[in-house]
């Protein structure tokens, strides 16, 4: 049997809850039922989170390591280090809450 998310579901939380009812299930199963997992595509959606997680902080250390170069100034530099991260968790926590369906 295959599980398939819809649009508004998250990849990541379809298979902790699958493997967190896989041992109820087998329980529940008359004898000589064998339930094993086949694919697990949250593995491929962790190692793009993860990457681009890695990328962004290459991104920011060669932002601030330009900007300390260029004007020379450990104060400008923490501040765009410290500006830029920000500023894309505001944008994220925004499309974030546009993103959720209305419960109406």
């Amino acid at each position: 049997m295959s599980v398939l998310k819809t649009g508004s579901a998250s990849t990541l939380d379809i298979i902790r809850t699958i493997k967190q009812r896989l041992p109820r299930i087998r329980d529940a199963l008359p004898a000589g039922f064998n339930v094993d997992l086949v694919g697990d595509q949250s593995l491929f959606v962790r190692a793009a989170i993860s990457g681009v997680a890695r990328e962004a902080v290459i991104a920011a250390t060669l932002t601030a390591l330009m900007i300390l170069l260029f004007l020379g100034s450990w104060r400008s530099t923490l501040i765009i280090a410290v500006s830029i991260p920000l500023s894309i968790l505001a944008s994220l926590v925004c499309l974030s809450a546009l993103a959720r369906p209305s419960t109406s």
